[in-house]
């Protein structure tokens, strides 16, 4: 009789009670997992809402440094990349989007004179490009006179250059092809020889015009005189100290 009751009221009571408690913890996870997935949209519709909001897409742009690129060339380039969006949703102009690396990359492919640029968010709706030109010391010239780019100090050749009817930058003529701009034309070395074999010219009221690598042995120099060219030619091996 009593082992009977006991399986009837203890033991009933605990399996009922066992099962009420997971009962109750089933209630509670659900709850919980309810929340988390409430949580998480909640974020996501934030985000997807901060992407899209008005305020907070690129309205304007600021570029310095530039001296002889145009500015509005720049700012073209960049607000036509933020035309559209991304995976048909995302505008492109949101600011969150912004990479700053590949617009970097991409103003230097489309504007080859860039020798360093940094592009950064200066605001919630507003970008800030700052930007190295490189400054053309000579005209290299590939074969001849004719076909001529900008080139800097460092010898880095970065730019076409148009027909200059003076001697606005003395043209350096070497027997070599035209790369993908901008790329090492010459040496350092070579150029600081250039440099200083047209410094010594100068001291004795010679201007060069032209200096022309077309021999492997010999530099030719082109030089305004009497309104005429003259030239001058010395060996290559020669130490710029002692060649003049």
């Amino acid at each position: 009789m009593y082992e009977k009751t006991y399986h009837t009221r203890v033991l009933k009571t605990e399996t009922m009670s066992t099962k009420e408690a997971q009962k109750n913890v089933r209630k509670r996870f659900s709850w919980k997992k309810f929340f988390v997935v409430l949580g998480v949209g909640v974020v996501l519709f934030g985000a997807v809402y901060a992407i899209r909001y008005h305020n907070f897409q690129v309205r304007d742009i600021v570029v310095v440094g530039a001296s002889v690129l145009d500015v509005e060339d720049i700012e073209a380039h960049v607000k036509d990349r933020l035309v559209g969006k991304h995976l048909w949703i995302f505008p492109k102009s949101s600011i969150f989007l912004i990479n700053e690396q590949w617009f970097e990359h991409s103003l230097q492919e489309a504007f080859p004179r860039i020798e360093t640029i940094v592009v950064k968010r200066d605001s919630f709706h507003g970008l800030k490009i700052v930007i190295k030109e490189f400054e053309a010391l000579y005209l290299w010239c590939s074969h001849s006179d004719e076909d001529c780019y900008f080139m800097d100090k460092q010898g880095v050749v970065y730019s076409k250059a148009p027909v200059f009817s003076g001697t606005a930058y003395p043209k350096i003529i070497v027997d070599a092809e035209v790369q993908q701009l901008p790329f090492q034309g010459m040496v350092l070395s070579e150029v600081e020889r250039i440099s200083e074999l047209e410094s010594r010219l100068s001291e004795i009221n010679i201007t060069p015009t032209a200096f022309s690598y077309s021999s492997p042995r010999e530099i030719r120099i082109d030089f305004l005189h009497n309104k005429t060219i003259a030239t001058i030619q010395i060996d290559r091996a020669t130490p710029t100290q002692t060649s003049l």
